[in-house]
């Protein structure tokens, strides 16, 4: 992400940076109004690329984020323990490494059900997320473009 970002902002050609500076503008509103808007759609880019990666990749959580997240306990709503579903600090998993857990473990009696309808919500936000983010693409370039 920050490679995209990075590229993105260094694309903005010169002469536009350079006619804001000869309006009387100063460097930090140059990139204010000039750099960033006209780099906007490459760092939107980089942050779905980036968000996209993080919803599907399960191998790279199972190690990071841990696979063994504790029961909860639903009569317990102390926000300080670790089987509180209130608590910020429960360990967690990811809906990817949940369906490779499921259908690895073999835990459960009904796991293709399972892992099945956590596949179908994973999809669901995957779709709900690019979307949304093609909305406010949209708007974005409309609105920094005078686009109609």
């Amino acid at each position: 992400m920050t490679r995209n970002i990075e590229d993105s902002l260094r694309n903005v050609h010169h002469t536009q940076r350079e006619a804001g500076l000869a309006l009387g503008i100063s460097r930090w509103e140059t990139v204010l109004h000039v750099v960033i808007p006209e780099a906007l759609p490459g760092i939107v880019t980089g942050i779905v690329l980036a968000s996209g990666r993080i919803f599907g990749e399960a191998a790279a959580l199972i190690y990071t984020a841990g696979q063994s997240a504790p029961a909860l306990d639903w009569g317990n709503w102390n926000p300080l323990s670790v089987t509180s579903p209130i608590s910020i600090f429960r360990q967690s998993e990811t809906l990817a490494v949940h369906i490779w857990k499921v259908n690895s473990e073999g835990t459960i009696p009904d796991a293709t059900k399972v892992s099945e309808g956590s596949a179908a919500v994973l999809l669901i936000f995957i779709l709900i997320f690019n979307l949304s983010a093609r909305y406010i693409g949209k708007k974005l370039h409309a609105k920094l473009t005078s686009a109609a």
